[in-house]
C-alpha cells in the first residue's frame, strides 16, 4: 500500500475528513455559518487536566452478548441513568470528565463499543447494527429505565440505529437522546467515500492475510489534534492518539467499513423520543451543517452549537456539556420547558436559530 494511501487510511481511522468539509459546506451554503450557543457571550469554562483521569471508585463489569461477545462498561454514581457511547478508536474512559462532573446526580455508565477497549465481538462481527444490539443488551441487562443515552460520533450513529432496530426497548427504557458531534448519514462525500472503501478493502485484505497494517495507518498525535477545536489540552490530544494507536487492526478495519454504510434518516424521522443535538463550530468531521441536518430529521429535537469547539466535545468542553445534560434532564422531568431556557441565565432573547425545533 503506497504511503499516500496509508495517510488517507490513517485520517479515516482518526475520524477526520478534512478534505470533505469544504465540499459538504459548499453544498449547504445556507447552513455554513451556523447558529450560536444559547449564551454566546459566556466565557469558555476552564478545567484542570486531572479531569481526564478516571475517579478511583469507578466500577467495571462485563455483560455477555447474544452472539457470544462481551460488552465492557464502567459506572459511577446513582440517579437517572446516563449511558455514554464513544466514537471510533476511542474507549469508555474518554468520558472521564463526565464521571467527575455528573456522578453526584446521575448513574453514569460508559460503554466500550465492541472491538474497542475491553469489549469483544461475537459471531455477528462488527457494524453499526451490531453496536445497536449491544446498546440494547446494556439497557436490558442492567434493567435501566428513564435513561438518557449520549452518543458521540460513531456512538451517536449507534444510538440512531438503535432507535430504528429496537423501538420497543427505546420506548420502555430511554427518556432522552443526546447526539454529540455526529451525523445522520453520508459519513463522507461520494468522491471520498469511494476512495475510502477501496483503502479499507485493501486494509481488510492485509488483516485477513495476517499482515500488520503499517504504523502510518494508525492514529498519531498530529491526526488526533485535528479532532479538536481551539486551544485543546495537550493531555486530551495525547489520550485520543494513544487510544487510536492501541486499537487492534482486526477491529479497526471492519468498524471503519461499518461507518460507511450508516444512514439513519428513516429511523430518526420515526423517533419521538426527545433529543438534543450538539456540535462545535470547529468540528472537521461533523460540521455545523451536518448537526443541523441531523436535528431536522428528529421530530422533537433541540440544536446547540458550541463556538470554537471541535469534535471531542466531552473532552474540550466538559463543563458546558455537563450543563447541557443537566438542562436536558430538567426538560425531561418537566422542570424546564427547554434546554435553552434552562441554560440561558441572560434575560436577553435567544437567537431563534440557536436552539430550533426542526421541521
Amino acid at each position: 500500500m503506497k504511503t499516500r494511501n496509508l495517510v488517507v487510511l490513517g485520517a479515516t481511522a482518526a475520524g477526520i475528513g478534512a478534505a470533505a468539509v469544504g465540499a459538504y459546506a459548499a453544498t449547504h451554503p445556507r447552513d455554513a455559518k451556523g447558529p450560536a450557543s444559547p449564551d454566546p457571550g459566556r466565557r469558555r469554562a476552564r478545567h484542570d487536566d486531572s479531569i481526564y483521569d478516571l475517579p478511583d471508585d469507578v466500577v467495571a463489569r462485563d455483560l455477555p452478548t447474544p452472539d457470544g461477545g462481551t460488552v465492557h462498561l464502567i459506572e459511577r454514581g446513582s440517579g437517572r441513568p446516563l449511558v455514554l457511547l464513544h466514537g471510533i478508536t476511542l474507549r469508555s474512559d474518554v468520558w472521564a470528565p463526565q464521571f467527575h462532573q455528573l456522578a453526584d446526580r446521575f448513574r453514569v455508565i460508559a460503554v466500550d463499543l465492541r472491538g474497542h477497549g475491553a469489549s469483544t465481538a461475537g459471531t455477528d462481527g462488527f457494524g453499526i447494527g451490531r453496536l445497536a444490539a449491544d446498546l440494547a443488551t446494556v439497557l436490558v441487562g442492567l434493567d435501566l429505565h428513564d435513561a438518557i443515552v449520549v452518543g458521540h460520533s460513531m456512538g451517536g450513529m449507534t444510538a440512531m440505529q438503535f432507535c430504528g432496530d429496537f423501538p420497543d426497548v427505546l420506548d420502555e427504557r430511554v427518556a432522552g437522546l443526546v447526539f454529540l458531534a455526529t451525523r445522520a448519514h453520508q459519513v463522507l462525500p461520494p468522491y471520498v467515500d469511494r476512495a475510502a472503501r477501496s483503502l479499507i478493502g485493501r486494509g481488510q485484505g492485509m488483516v485477513d492475510g495476517g499482515r500488520a497494517l503499517p504504523s502510518r495507518a494508525t492514529v498519531n498525535t498530529r491526526m488526533a489534534r485535528l479532532a479538536f477545536g481551539d486551544r485543546p489540552s495537550k493531555r486530551a490530544v495525547e489520550i485520543v492518539a494513544a487510544m487510536g494507536a492501541s486499537m487492534a487492526p482486526e477491529s479497526l478495519v471492519p468498524s471503519l467499513a461499518g461507518l460507511l454504510e450508516h444512514d439513519a434518516r428513516e429511523a430518526l424521522r420515526a423517533t419521538r423520543t426527545p433529543s438534543l443535538v450538539v456540535v462545535g463550530t470547529r468540528d472537521l468531521l461533523t460540521p455545523v451543517p451536518a448537526g443541523r441536518h441531523l436535528a431536522r430529521q428528529l421530530p422533537d429535537a433541540e440544536f446547540v452549537v458550541l463556538p470554537r469547539a471541535g469534535h471531542q466535545l466531552m473532552q474540550e468542553r466538559p463543563v458546558e456539556v455537563a450543563e447541557l445534560l443537566d438542562a436536558f434532564a430538567a426538560r425531561l422531568s418537566g422542570a424546564e420547558p427547554s434546554v435553552a431556557a434552562a441554560v440561558d441565565d441572560d434575560p436577553r432573547p435567544v437567537d431563534a436559530d440557536a436552539v430550533e425545533a426542526p421541521t
